[in-house]
């Protein structure tokens, strides 16, 4: 879903090369985190966490508070980074079986009782297929609890270049999740500002997280990346010179009927 096209081994790429800064600047990535295990909380029953599958565990921010919060009999990791089992198993305190690959062509375990993913299936091709997917995969009353993101992410940078993925919005999602049997149990979503010294740290910051992976703009010049903070400043900017980087995260949380 994008306005140019995923490439997913530039994903894997980018997302490889940010694992020693990811933590450090995926501040908003970790609050998505503590929200989702908050709502898996309180939606829980009987059961749901003892055959789990995480998607997207990265390096293992949402993979260790699952572990330290629900202590699920069994967990399942999967990223399409191999160089993520490592340290994602580590924040799992080696509880967990890595599976590599990409969640929207390798199999999946199952008789899974919860499938989650944070910020993660905004990178997918086909989101009807993927929900149609962990409906095959989970028992009877299993859960798909998910992050994502709307619209209105990073429109900033969106509108200075015309590229990056095409969010779907929330009712999108939803109708997505009823066609393929599912019934939503919680909703979220909020839109949150990040403000940063210049347009130049606001890319950084997202080279540091790896989220640039989109075929439009692979790479940065001096030449380029001048016009684009000059136009950012000017379209963004506040009068100390500070610019903002929006995100929209979605949350969701929905049952196998």
């Amino acid at each position: 879903m994008t306005e140019g096209r995923i490439d997913k081994a530039l994903i894997r790429e980018r997302f490889a090369k940010a694992i020693g800064t990811y933590d450090r600047e995926a501040s908003v990535q970790r609050h998505i985190a503590v929200q989702m295990c908050e709502m898996l909380g309180q939606a829980a029953t009987s059961g749901t966490f003892s055959r789990v599958l995480e998607i997207g565990c990265g390096t293992g921010i949402y993979t260790g508070l699952i572990c330290s919060i629900f202590n699920p009999e069994h967990l399942y990791i999967n990223d399409i980074c191999p160089e993520m089992e490592d340290i994602a198993g580590q924040a799992s305190g080696g509880k967990a079986v890595f599976i590599h690959g990409d969640a929207e062509t390798i199999r999946f375990p199952e008789r899974l009782t919860l499938i989650t993913s944070c910020s993660a299936i905004q990178w997918f091709y086909d989101l009807r297929a993927f929900f149609l997917k962990c409906r095959s995969s989970l028992n009877d009353g299993g859960m798909l609890a998910f992050s994502t993101f709307g619209e209105n992410n990073l429109k900033e940078i969106r509108q200075i270049t015309n590229a990056g993925l095409n969010y779907p919005g929330m009712q999108e999602i939803k109708t997505l999740l009823g066609e393929t049997g599912f019934g939503i149990l919680a909703s979220t979503e909020e839109n949150t500002e990040i403000w940063f010294s210049s347009p130049t740290e606001a890319v950084r910051h997202l080279k540091s997280t790896g989220v640039t992976a989109t075929s439009a703009k692979k790479s940065w010049t001096k030449k380029t990346l001048e016009s684009f903070a000059e136009k950012y400043s000017a379209a963004f900017g506040r009068e100390d010179g500070k610019v903002p980087l929006t995100y929209h995260p979605i949350h969701i949380i929905a049952n196998k009927n």
